[in-house]
């Protein structure tokens, strides 16, 4: 392959990098506020129980399987996942844009010996 489309495949990958880096900073945001949600309302559901004078042990449990607190688990778990993917992708292509820059040092090198 030659320097000048290696070039080109470099910077495409870095602005493809620069979009991903832009929703990296969404999907943490919402990973955050979904976590918020559901400890708010795991805690909420907590003192109900307590309240209700449920039997201690049993609180945690009965709490966390409380529908809507569940569901708020579930969009938590789910925006994990689709930020931990954003993030191995960002990691993927970084290390690809490494590569590439190597080729081009190698392959301005082997020009400078010709």
């Amino acid at each position: 392959m030659e320097i000048a489309q290696l070039e080109k495949e470099l910077m495409e990958k870095s602005r493809w990098l620069t979009i991903k880096l832009s929703e990296q900073k969404g999907l943490v945001t919402k990973y955050a506020d979904a976590e918020h949600d559901y400890r708010v309302e795991l805690a909420k559901k907590e003192t109900e129980l307590r309240l209700d004078k449920v039997q201690a042990t049993l609180i945690p449990d009965l709490a966390k399987g409380d529908s809507v607190v569940a569901g708020l688990k579930r969009d938590r778990d789910i925006a994990k996942g689709v930020k931990d993917a954003c993030v191995l992708s960002i990691r993927s292509m970084q290390a690809s844009m490494s590569g590439i820059q190597s080729l081009i040092s190698t392959k301005k090198e082997e020009m400078k010996l010709v």
